[in-house]
């Protein structure tokens, strides 16, 4: 006899809660160790692994308390499997959010690290990838909870993601996001022939517009001089990349500085040249100007030299 719509609903809700308190089968969630962050570094010609575990015994549910686990290896692989070793629980890695590669990754660290978690973790697509900082981590028990909340609340207010799967998006080249010690984020390219390209401030911002990884440009610029906050879209056509700027708000800083907002676009062409410049040698396309322009003048023409064009609305 079918259950009345009611009930029936009912039990599928019920069946769903259990799904999610047991992690979709298997041991409950209460009984396993939830991850909530992965960490690498280099470290003495190896690597460690950081794991940012959620601390189910503390008497409060925030998210700002956790726990710590840490291993070393001869591979990022390695490493990882001393971390979930050094634990008493089973690792589950359902609640995973954020991972964080070592500061002087290559683009084939980037990668070997990307696959790694891919087929160990399989995280969820919530999953923001970061570089760490230019500072060495002296301790991971000490300074990886700080790190954690640092770079979460750096996705949540500059509004910046880079989700695992952009790291394979690109055979060429993976552009990912960085923490800083002063501005929002510094952004690196990681081109698979040529060394990293670390870029900071409004440089940094711009190169994660046009790498789509953000729409939200904000703090300041030209030495301190200005500052701005300003939504931000790229859209390409053959050799020109038109940057659409809206909502701006810009502030003079100095006396110095008469017009903020042409200031700002000057300072944004400053840095498209610069990024365009280190890339040239690289054969990399990070911002997708040469599909652009095939699509545009057909495969048989001779790519030319990118444009950008601001326009503010």
């Amino acid at each position: 006899m079918a259950l009345p719509k009611n009930k029936a609903w009912l039990l599928k809700g019920c069946l769903l809660v259990s799904l999610i308190l047991s992690g979709c089968g298997g041991r409950p969630l209460s009984e396993r160790e939830i991850v909530r962050g992965v960490f690498f570094s280099e470290q003495e010609g190896g690597y460690s692994a950081c794991l940012v575990l959620a601390d189910q015994e503390a008497e409060s549910n925030s998210d700002t308390l956790h726990k710590i686990a840490a291993g070393r290896g001869a591979t990022p692989a390695q490493a990882l499997e001393r971390a979930e070793d050094s634990l008493y629980g089973e690792v589950y890695y359902g609640l995973l959010d954020l991972a964080v590669l070592p500061s002087d990754s290559t683009w084939q660290t980037a990668r070997e690290i990307g696959m790694l978690l891919y087929e160990n973790a399989q995280p969820a697509p919530e999953l923001s990838i970061f570089l760490l900082g230019k500072e060495p981590v002296e301790s991971w028990a000490r300074q990886g909870s700080a790190i954690y909340r640092q770079l979460k609340a750096t996705e949540r207010t500059a509004q910046v993601h880079c989700g695992l799967q952009q790291l394979f998006a690109n055979e060429e080249i993976c552009a990912i996001p960085a923490l800083s010690q002063g501005a929002a984020y510094d952004f690196v390219l990681l081109p698979e022939n040529g060394p990293a390209i670390r870029s900071s401030g409004m440089t940094a911002q711009l190169a994660a517009v046009l790498c789509g990884q953000t729409t939200r440009m904000e703090g300041t610029y030209a030495f301190g001089r200005g500052r701005c906050r300003v939504r931000a879209q790229a859209v390409a056509e053959g050799n020109r990349i038109r940057l659409h700027l809206r909502e701006g708000e810009y502030q003079s800083l100095s006396e110095t500085m008469q017009d903020p907002e042409t200031a700002f676009c000057e300072e944004l062409q400053q840095a498209f040249s610069m990024l365009c410049g280190k890339l040239r040698n690289t054969g990399a396309d990070p911002f997708s100007l040469r599909i652009w322009q095939f699509c545009t003048y057909g495969n048989g023409k001779l790519l030319q030299e990118p444009v950008l064009e601001i326009l503010t609305e």
